[in-house]
């Protein structure tokens, strides 16, 4: 039998040494609103239950001590049932899991920060070739939020990171009392801003997880497909530009391109008529990703009215040739520069002047 309480011990642990190196590159703001839903957590709140404000000031005072020790720390191996592994080494980590209906995941998030979770294994399944695991409870996890992680061909969609991000939001229509996207997106799975945010909606915000988590994973399908065409130039760009504003303009050019793929998220959309999803796709476009896909924003105002996946078909389309043209450029620029400030600077005049 695994030793589950060791285990978690020794994931978090890692937790802690990544968020101790990275959390510096969240925005202040961002910074906070995740330690609160890591507190939430960690201390087994429900959604709905309100949080003591005083208990989670003393927390984030307890966890900023920690991360001073912690910081200069190496990811430390998993111990296994006996056996040593990496922090990385996912798949011959969860071989061992399986069986326990456990499942680990590891990999790179935004800035490259390493990220790391242990959950209980709600479902495994294959999806176009791709071994997706399917998260439930987390016994341990960082401060990334991503819903879904995608490493080799290996997929690993969490669905208590979805949750909540899909919680926030349905409290947001509560208070504004909002139409367009949000309200439609909730509409679409029965929910109305006149619902309460008691116990009984957990279950119904895990049934539209579930969905959601769905849709996400053809994301990092996407992701998969369009890096391969890309090749290993991306990774290499990416660690050149690391911590600019250049890496949060060509993530979102690769995020777009992964969405509006012939494998990505918006064709399974259409394909499978996912309304809600096109509504929840709307809410959480932001940032460069919004500015990068104009399209989307008028083709889903047509499709309110019309209810046509066609005009969804075409921005996808129109969305799809000028992130690559965009993938061009910049791959064009990398090969092209000789080092980093050149590089930043190209980016900056060549792409992103007059982007708005």
């Amino acid at each position: 039998m695994i030793d589950i309480a060791s285990l978690t011990s020794q994931v978090k642990r890692n937790c802690n040494i990544s968020d101790a190196r990275y959390w510096g590159d969240y925005s202040l703001c961002g910074l906070l609103l995740r330690l609160r839903e890591l507190y939430r957590v960690e201390k087994g709140i429900q959604l709905w239950e309100k949080m003591p404000q005083e208990d989670i000031g003393r927390w984030i005072s307890d966890r900023e001590a920690l991360w001073k020790k912690v910081r200069d720390n190496d990811f430390q191996d998993i111990y296994v049932n006996g056996n040593v592994f990496g922090p990385f080494e996912t798949e011959r980590i969860n071989a061992e899991l399986e069986k326990e209906g456990i499942v680990y995941g590891a990999g790179l998030g935004l800035h490259l920060k390493p990220s790391f979770f242990l959950a209980g294994l709600s479902a495994k399944k294959t999806v176009d070739g791709f071994e997706v695991y399917m998260a439930g409870n987390e016994l341990a996890r960082d401060l990334s939020d991503s819903p879904a992680m995608l490493q080799g061909r290996v997929i690993f969609a969490r669905i208590e990171i979805t949750k909540p991000l899909l919680w926030a939001r349905f409290q947001e229509m509560k208070c504004r009392r909002m139409h367009g996207a949000l309200s439609f997106a909730f509409s679409r799975y029965g929910v109305s801003p006149e619902d309460e945010p008691a116990e009984k909606m957990d279950k119904v915000m895990s049934d539209i997880a579930s969905s959601e988590l769905d849709t996400y994973v053809h994301h990092e399908i996407g992701e998969a497909c369009e890096g391969e065409k890309i090749g290993r130039d991306w990774k290499e760009l990416l660690m050149t530009i690391a911590s600019s504003k250049a890496e949060l303009f060509a993530r979102a050019v690769k995020d777009i391109l992964s969405d509006t793929s012939e494998k990505g998220m918006i064709k399974y959309m259409i394909t499978k008529q996912k309304q809600g999803s096109l509504g929840f796709y709307i809410v959480f476009l932001s940032g460069f990703r919004k500015l990068l896909f104009p399209e989307i924003t008028g083709a889903f105002k047509l499709f309110i009215d019309k209810c046509d996946w066609s005009v969804v078909e075409n921005a996808r389309t129109a969305g799809y040739l000028r992130a690559s043209g965009q993938m061009e450029h910049l791959l064009y620029l990398y090969r092209s520069k000789t080092d980093r400030s050149s590089l930043l600077e190209s980016i900056d005049k060549e792409l992103l002047n007059g982007l708005s």
